[in-house]
């Protein structure tokens, strides 16, 4: 009984489900053919493009009246599914490229064909086509355009640039190794086919590529739109004198429209550039912002006891050079203290228009004695090109008060060497674990040694009296 009910509600939810919500009815396609474009002026030698659907058709189509007053170029076809009258039917989509031969209107359709229904006719497409444009077009020189500036960074914001296509603009004058920017920049209004570039090789210089060949659009305030080329290198002048930057060459066809084409070849003066050169006669020369030395230890080298080792770290960092340019950095030799070079490297990175070098040295030093070490200050000289005068980095000088060993230490080594060294250190070690402090020992020591010193010397002069009164004579007795 139970069951008859269940058939009985899901009958009458299924029949309103059903009444409340009819099936979605398939879009209605109806048989016929469609030209798809539209109706615009052209130039003669510019190509449109037509697309014919054709739906139901039972018989091919016959497009040969589109070809009366135009070439065709290129065809693509393709098919799609749709229903009619519950009949599952086959549309045909053609896309086809015109060249029309003539000016003047030119019409396109209609077509004809025979689908289930009938007979059926498609729309027209016309196409205004007008005498040819200016085939002698040429690019204006606004329209290609190459802009070359070099910057030379002396540390302020407004740091000396220069349009080098200038030719009135007076030439900068950076050090031998300051830090240069470099800008390219390329500006068409049109498309560019067969496009060719020749840049500078940068012969004479360290460089370092912040981009290259960046294509960009630009939008002005008018609407009109520029393409962008545009490069970026950070140099670095490696001699002092004359150094040439080679030109820019730019070639390629500049297409204004289909008829409006014009080949063309831009280039720009080979620059010269003038490095000053050092203003330091020191072993190594580097200009740059700013310059810092640091260093830093495994351990604490208060600490230190005979025998010890430690590693040291040096860095270097520098602003607006190359790691390549930074100079090795070696601690001088201190007095009972050995100190091995054991690692290096260097790195940089290109943040903005900043470049951040830097390079780590590392040290194994071994304490050899216990007596104080002075560690003589670590100095780099250095160029400021901020203050324009020459600085030193350094880390100071330090004295580091080296420990005796443990005892465990000292015998260990008495039995594998035998040295007296060592052994005197144990015995003063071991005098100082003693009840009495052993300067308390050496004291007593000296007190004493002076007391029977004293009483030889009173003993002595007590003898010479006695023989100069002649209590003593200084003959013997006859026998």
């Amino acid at each position: 009984m139970v069951s008859h009910v269940r058939f009985i509600i899901g009958m009458v939810c299924f029949i309103v489900g059903t009444l409340a919500y009819p099936p979605l009815a398939v879009a209605k396609v109806q048989p016929g053919i469609t030209l798809i474009g539209s109706d615009e002026t052209i130039y003669l030698g510019d190509s449109i493009t037509l697309e014919v659907e054709a739906v139901g058709i039972t018989e091919a189509l016959d497009i040969s009246t589109l070809f009366k007053d135009a070439d065709l170029i290129r065809e693509t076809t393709g098919t799609r599914i749709a229903v009619i009258n519950e009949r599952v039917v086959e549309v045909k989509l053609r896309r086809m490229e015109f060249l029309p031969r003539r000016e003047g209107r030119v019409i396109f359709g209609p077509l004809s064909g025979m689908t289930i229904k009938g007979p059926v006719l498609s729309n027209s497409v016309i196409i205004d086509v007008q005498a040819p444009a200016d085939t002698n077009w040429q690019p204006d020189p606004d329209d290609l355009t190459i802009s070359q500036t070099l910057t030379v960074d002396n540390g302020a914001s407004d740091s000396a640039t220069i349009n080098i296509i200038d030719t009135s603009a007076s030439s900068p004058q950076p050090f031998v190794g300051q830090h240069m920017v470099f800008d390219i920049q390329l500006r068409h209004r049109h498309p560019i086919a067969d496009e060719q570039l020749m840049l500078p090789d940068f012969d004479g210089f360290d460089v370092l590529e912040q981009f290259i060949q960046r294509r960009t659009v630009e939008e002005l305030d008018n609407g009109e739109r520029w393409r962008v080329i545009a490069w970026r290198y950070h140099l670095f002048a490696q001699r002092s004198g004359a150094i040439d930057i080679d030109g820019v060459r730019w070639k390629g066809t500049a297409i204004r429209s289909r008829t409006q084409r014009s080949d063309f070849d831009r280039h720009t003066d080979t620059f010269t550039l003038f490095a000053k050169p050092a203003a330091s006669q020191a072993s190594w020369w580097l200009p740059a912002r700013r310059v810092a030395l640091t260093d830093e230890w495994s351990k604490d080298p208060r600490t230190l006891s005979a025998g010890d080792e430690i590693i040291r770290t040096i860095t270097l960092n520098a602003h607006n050079v190359l790691a390549s340019h930074l100079p090795s950095v070696t601690p001088l030799e201190s007095r009972a203290l050995t100190t091995t070079p054991i690692s290096h490297h260097r790195s940089q990175q290109l943040v903005g228009d900043q470049i951040s070098a830097s390079a780590v040295f590392k040290f194994r030093m071994v304490a050899q004695s216990p007596i104080p070490v002075f560690l003589d200050t670590v100095r780099v000289p250095w160029y400021s090109i901020v203050e324009d005068r020459k600085k030193d980095a350094i880390i100071p000088a330090r004295r580091i008060n080296v420990g005796l060993p443990d005892r465990a230490d000292l015998l260990a080594d008495i039995a594998l060497n035998d040295s007296w060294k060592d052994k005197l250190l144990l015995r003063l070690r071991s005098s100082g674990e003693s009840l009495v402090p052993w300067h308390v020992t050496l004291g007593l020591l000296l007190m004493l040694a002076l007391f029977l010193s004293l009483r030889e010397l009173a003993y002595w002069l007590d003898e010479r009296r006695k023989r100069r009164s002649g209590q003593l004579s200084g003959v013997l007795p006859e026998l």
